[in-house]
């Protein structure tokens, strides 16, 4: 019992105690056996995969082989590192009262374009040495994610101090992303106009079926609006998950196994979703559709009455879900389009 109550009264101090002996841990194994901790460990699964990315090939350091894209480890290690981040940033906000809805999702999509639309310009080769490794994930994220609390702070600030009601903590912000989003956009549409292999053709064939598909979700629940469990559906948050997963799914199977012929030969770098293609292609979009669908009903229908004092939590998590739908589905539109 007075474990807890000390635990309770010192959570941020254990907390921050915690990692920052587990970073300390870490520096010391780097320095007293490298070739375990860095070579072995750090450079294979985790910074070995950023420098492979920048090459566009596997690099060997010290005679360890690191290859492009995620391995088991390192997506486990990754999804750790969001679930804490999203708990960090939960707190942030409702510290500082922060109304986390629909209106905070689409005042971070500057951000949430501008980690594809970033990405898309490394993949073309736009960014050179040193500054490539800087828009390879996961340097982008956290990026994206330094840029974001920046302008949500200074938003707090300015709304606080302002008698204008149009300086909001959402306007900031949004604001705040488009000096990113608008000069990356350029750049992109400069490199489109100069690339000898833009397949309009594949855009449409990805974009054409994923906006239907929503569009006959909003119908088909506008329809039956009467339905308590159903209307949930038509939350713009909820469609744009469903939007950015399908995206994501579609734009994968397509570019991945190609199923019209149309020259294209791309991989997928996750391990999950490969195995996922290689069973049947379409299977990946269909189950991410269908996982989305089940996230919903869990949080809009099943513990709706559980989680309605915790709102915040909840939106914040669907934004994080959006997230690692769109951002991928974007960036691998965006490639195919271009012909990267």
């Amino acid at each position: 019992m007075k474990i807890m109550e000390i635990y309770r009264k010192n959570k941020n101090t254990i907390h921050l105690g915690i990692f920052l002996a587990i970073i300390v841990v870490i520096l010391v194994g780097c320095v007293v056996l490298p070739s375990v901790f860095y070579d072995q460990w750090i450079w294979k699964y985790y910074w070995g995969p950023v420098v492979a990315d920048a090459a566009g090939g596997s690099v060997v350091y010290n005679g360890v082989q690191a290859n492009e894209g995620y391995t088991l480890l390192s997506e486990i290690t990754y999804g750790i590192i969001l679930v804490i981040a999203l708990y960090a940033i939960y707190n942030l906000l409702k510290k500082l009262k922060i109304i986390v809805d629909w209106r905070f999702a689409l005042a971070l999509m500057p951000y949430i374009l501008f980690g594809p639309i970033s990405r898309t310009l490394e993949d073309a080769g736009y960014f050179g040495e040193p500054f490539v490794c800087w828009f390879i994930s996961p340097l982008i994220y956290l990026q994206i994610a330094a840029y974001a609390l920046f302008f949500l702070l200074l938003g707090h600030y300015i709304e606080r101090r302002s008698k204008k009601q149009y300086l909001t903590v959402n306007t900031i912000l949004f604001s705040g992303g488009l000096l990113f989003l608008i000069p990356s956009l350029l750049i992109l549409v400069a490199q489109g106009l100069e690339s000898s292999e833009i397949r309009f053709d594949v855009f449409l064939l990805i974009i054409c079926p994923v906006c239907l598909i929503i569009l006959l979700v909003y119908l088909f629940v506008h329809r039956f609006r009467s339905n308590g469990k159903l209307v949930v559906y038509k939350n713009p948050l909820n469609l744009a998950m469903l939007f950015g997963h399908l995206m994501d799914g579609l734009a994968s199977y397509i570019s991945i196994k190609d199923p019209l012929g149309m020259g294209l030969s791309y991989s997928e770098k996750h391990p999950a979703s490969n195995v996922l293609l290689g069973i049947w292609g379409p299977l990946f979009p269909i189950v991410k559709f269908l996982l989305i669908i089940a996230v919903i009903y869990v949080f809009d229908v099943l513990y709706k009455d559980e989680l309605k004092n915790h709102l915040t939590l909840v939106n914040l998590l669907k934004i994080g879900i959006l997230i690692l739908g769109f951002s991928p589905g974007l960036r691998d539109l965006l490639r195919v389009t271009i012909g990267v």
